[in-house]
């Protein structure tokens, strides 16, 4: 394919987040960032919904409807699901997709062969190229680091459905190690506290909702506070609580120190050449999570290094998928 005829296709940036997905397309912007959900009716396989609007099924599901996530703990669930979730977003841009070339962002714990299966997918969409890069180095490119020189980056990356550690140098991830420690996890264990002190069952969108209110790993001079609902187990009739920031912070602590261990794990395999670039350059965090109050001065005082917490850590990765289409082009030219 000639270099000028590849060079004008449309661009498209895809980002699929175990609690997120995020796509780019160009000239039009950010056309979805919702919630990586589908509500499918298992007996037809009609789509009912996708993202956001699924959210107000979750608990109340009824008749033939299954509510689905894309993934889990990083991992994708069902390669059906995720081509009828993207097919359903990308039927009102039909013009703009095809043809198009498609940098996605994928978990870098994820197999070539999935990756592969991940390709064809989109592909089936009228995709005419899909590039694949892994989360960790995009995260890093869209929060504003040099990943294509000699300098060494290790990013952290705090999503929802794992914690990922990598190390990236010259352009390519050189090791990594992840963690089920994550977003998710705590949600579980607010569930779990809240079910053996409180006696309340609660949804895992009410947990989020808490963890979101009053997570920290900062001691607050005035506490957080906020109110949820659930089903109290002795009265079996909903009931409103108060959960303050000191109820859920040994949680957070807790995953935390799982993912202190993760990271140690990694630093342990790391090259002294490496290990200098890393305490330079510091400890580099994206993600959701990383916006807990505290997350900087926890990784600080563990590891005694310097901690940058991206700004845009929600939508680095995104963002790094959006800068790479002249790297994208590059790769699919040298590919023939």
């Amino acid at each position: 394919m000639a270099r000028a005829s590849l060079r004008t296709k449309r661009h498209i940036a895809i980002d699929i987040g175990t609690s997120k997905t995020r796509i780019f397309i160009e000239k039009l912007g950010m056309v979805f960032n919702e919630a990586s959900l589908i509500a499918i009716d298992y007996k037809t396989k009609k789509v009912i919904s996708v993202g956001d609007a699924t959210k107000k099924f979750v608990g109340k599901l009824s008749g033939t409807m299954q509510i689905k996530s894309l993934l889990k703990r990083g991992i994708l669930t069902d390669m059906n699901l995720l081509k009828k979730f993207l097919s359903t977003i990308l039927s009102k841009y039909e013009e703009e997709v095809k043809s198009s070339v498609v940098t996605l962002a994928c978990p870098i714990s994820m197999s070539d062969i999935e990756r592969r299966a991940l390709i064809e997918s989109i592909k089936s969409l009228g995709v005419s190229h899909v590039v694949i890069e892994d989360d960790i180095k995009l995260a890093l490119l869209g929060a504003g680091y040099n990943i294509y020189g000699s300098d060494s980056y290790m990013c952290l990356e705090l999503g929802a459905g794992k914690a990922t550690i990598g190390l990236v140098n010259n352009g390519e991830t050189i090791n990594y190690k992840w963690t089920k420690a994550c977003g998710e996890a705590i949600d579980q264990e607010i569930i779990k506290v809240l079910k053996t002190k409180e006696g309340i069952l609660i949804g895992d969108v009410t947990a989020e909702a808490i963890k979101i209110a009053v997570g920290s790993v900062l001691k607050n001079k005035e506490p957080l506070k906020t109110k949820a609902y659930g089903y109290d187990l002795n009265s079996s009739r909903p009931r409103e609580i108060e959960v303050e920031d000191k109820d859920i912070s040994k949680l957070i602590l807790s995953v935390f120190g799982n993912i202190t261990n993760t990271i140690t794990a990694l630093l342990e395999e790391t090259q002294s050449e490496i290990a200098g670039d890393i305490i330079k350059n510091g400890l580099i965090i994206t993600g959701g999570l990383a916006r807990i109050p505290g997350v900087k001065l926890f990784f600080e005082n563990f590891f005694e290094i310097p901690v940058i917490v991206a700004k845009n850590s929600s939508t680095a990765t995104i963002e790094g998928a959006i800068m790479h289409k002249e790297k994208t082009f590059d790769i699919i030219e040298a590919m023939g």
